[in-house]
């Protein structure tokens, strides 16, 4: 999870051994920090699994503005293995629909409302888990590009249960869900949506180097901070 490879490498074994052990069960993940948007997106890259040869099985979440190439935050487009799911507050009231957007591509599901995008994310991993015998731990990736939309526009606490829903369903299958939240580690937020995920992943810029420091959130683990090459 911290290499391109898809592959833990640090050097306290323990973290390591706990890492491993959440990706064979099922985690879900928070990433925190205000770093630069290609910082955010090269994390988003690799929490989805890329590159690798092994079968993913994805669902891109966006909740910001455009553009959202899909191909800035993975690296295929095949229909089967990837579901991508536009929230949008500015859609058409109570419509769902499904779309060819020009700045999703190649194909997306468009919702406005929270309920709706809670449905259509266990919609896709429904349709993922349906298509084959057996899922192999972390094939399945949820992403999740941002929460401050969904925290604007919602409570805390419904998006609180929102989150609690995903991450089951997506652990449940032995899968690996990772939301974004552009804020700093102290911010009041944090505290509130921490207990919601095995693992918070802080992002930082330190000297020129874009590093990211891994926990795990039972607060008995962490990584040193790590340089992360750029893209």
């Amino acid at each position: 999870m911290l290499t391109r490879t898809d592959r833990v490498e640090t050097t306290e074994d323990g973290f390591s051994s706990e890492l491993a052990r959440l990706k064979r069960q099922g985690a879900s993940v928070l990433v925190v920090g205000s770093s630069r948007p290609d910082h955010r997106q090269d994390t988003c890259q690799r929490l989805f699994g890329c590159p690798t040869g092994r079968v993913r099985r994805r669902v891109l979440v966006s909740t910001t503005d455009g553009p959202h190439l899909v191909s800035q935050h993975i690296d295929a487009t095949d229909p089967e293995t990837l579901s991508v799911i536009n929230y949008d507050t500015r859609a058409r009231s109570g419509a769902t629909t499904a779309t060819v957007s020009p700045s999703i591509e190649p194909f997306a599901t468009d919702v406005d409302t929270l309920a709706d995008l809670g449905i259509a994310i266990t919609n896709a991993i429904d349709s993922f888990e349906a298509e084959t015998d057996v899922l192999e731990p972390a094939e399945v990736r949820v992403g999740i590009d941002s929460l401050c939309p969904l925290l604007e526009a919602y409570s805390h606490r419904q998006v609180f249960k929102f989150l609690h829903l995903i991450n089951g369903r997506t652990k449940g299958i032995g899968g690996m869900a990772h939301s974004h939240l552009p804020v700093e580690r102290d911010a009041r937020i944090v505290p509130t949506l921490r207990p919601l995920f095995d693992i918070v992943v802080e992002l930082r810029e330190h000297d020129g180097d874009y590093q990211e420091r891994w926990g795990i959130t039972d607060e008995t683990e962490s990584s040193d901070w790590i340089s992360i090459p750029s893209a």
